[in-house]
């Protein structure tokens, strides 16, 4: 099996680390040299497979199916129109993603289906999220607590052409959920729980998240590892994968997608939509429950249905980003792996399961993902936390605590 992946940086990598896990061969198609997921593929095609006919044809031909990994709406379209017509099997559903990439779309969506989502401004007040339309993960994305903050948000992203989108700042945990969909039914797969950094950039991915016992204390949110097992309220888990496969189903999606909200008690309100193969989340989904969500993509697509899956956890996994630089090693957003050089895989790194990184020793700049298991996510989350304090060791790095940057950046807010 021989998959061709376009794109080569954080959606590039989830794909080719995925699609080894499967045992298959990858080849990227990138324009950069030095895109993060080059160092994990078993060939790289330097090129703009857009501005090359020809070779692109060559490529998707002696490929047994093509997974775009980027949010170009140009090359997405080219790769829409071709990759059928050439006779492989494309792992992307266009039509769904022209909806789920504008987030003022999504929202017409959320509304007829009757999906509850945050309060939409002006109705919501203070404090309040404001984030662009169309950009996706955490870029453009604040929370404002009054008018001038409110004005300065919307001001910047007029300036970046951006059409904003401003909704109730929903404080609770976060979620997110990949569902497979072909012909208007849906599988969900396993929900992941997510943590940020001051940037509101993902930092953190966990599995499993666990409910709270009926009848005990309220799930207030993660204040801690540990509070993953009880994140949230009786039924609320239930309640994300109906509206998600709901979503899924109105969408008309025949492919795959990912889902994120926040939780406020009883109820997940949808934050965004995704008809894409996302980061971070599926290698987290692998490792906790040995599913594999690019090898399923694939067999959705090929079989026109959906696969049998059990979504039910195995072990705990923690997926998190260390960066190091100016001396300093701390844990960071997911945006320090994008502009890592290319990733490579290195098994017991640190003691962790596995990590991908741009690491050598004495460099003055590197990052690295760290993948680690354990029973529980408290384990997971203590084996990653040593790796951590170890690397700092090794290489002689200040450890920055989670907590003292996050009040060093409230300390610098104007």
């Amino acid at each position: 099996m021989r998959l061709l992946v376009v794109g080569g940086k954080l959606q590039g990598t989830e794909a080719v680390y995925l699609a080894a896990k499967a045992g298959w061969e990858t080849v990227l198609v990138d324009r950069r040299e030095a895109a993060p997921a080059a160092g994990l593929a078993d060939r790289h095609v330097v090129a703009d497979i857009v501005a090359h006919d020809s070779l692109a044809k060559t490529l998707v031909s002696a490929c047994d199916a093509v997974l775009p990994a980027c949010e170009d709406l140009g090359t997405l379209e080219w790769l829409a129109e071709r990759v059928p017509a050439w006779g492989v099997p494309l792992l992307f559903d266009l039509d769904a993603y022209r909806v789920s990439e504008s987030k003022l779309a999504s929202l017409r969506l959320f509304e007829a289906l009757d999906v509850s989502r945050p309060v939409p401004w002006p109705a919501c007040g203070f404090p309040a999220v404001v984030k662009p339309d169309s950009a996706s993960g955490s870029e453009g994305v604040s929370v404002v607590e009054d008018e001038a903050e409110l004005s300065a948000a919307l001001a910047c992203l007029a300036a970046g052409g951006h059409r904003p989108v401003v909704e109730e700042y929903v404080a609770g945990p976060s979620l997110s959920l990949e569902v497979l969909a072909w012909d208007g039914n849906a599988v969900p797969l396993q929900i992941t729980g997510l943590e940020f950094d001051a940037l509101y950039d993902c930092k953190r991915v966990v599995a499993p998240v666990g409910e709270a016992e009926a009848g005990g204390p309220s799930a207030a949110g993660p204040a801690g590892p540990g509070a993953w097992a009880h994140a949230v309220a009786p039924g609320t888990l239930a309640g994300f994968a109906d509206a998600a496969a709901r979503l899924a189903a109105g969408l008309g999606l025949n492919g795959l997608m990912d889902v994120e909200v926040m939780v406020r008690g009883l109820e997940p309100k949808v934050l965004e939509i995704d008809a894409r193969l996302p980061s971070q989340t599926p290698t987290a989904v692998y490792w906790s429950s040995g599913l594999n969500i690019v090898e399923l993509l694939l067999e959705t697509v090929r079989c026109g249905a959906l696969p049998l899956v059990d979504r039910r956890s195995r072990r705990a996994c923690v997926y998190q980003h260390v960066h190091a630089h100016d001396g300093l090693l701390e844990v960071a957003g997911e945006h320090v792996m994008g502009s890592a050089a290319p990733l490579q895989l290195v098994e017991g790194f640190f003691g962790v399961d596995e990590a991908l990184t741009d690491y050598r020793p004495g460099a003055r700049a590197w990052a690295a993902t760290l993948i680690a298991t354990g029973a529980d996510v408290e384990g997971a989350q203590a084996v990653a936390d040593e790796a951590t304090r170890e690397l700092s060791r090794c290489e002689r790095l200040d450890l920055i605590l989670e907590s003292e940057r996050l009040a060093r950046t409230e300390a610098t807010r104007p």
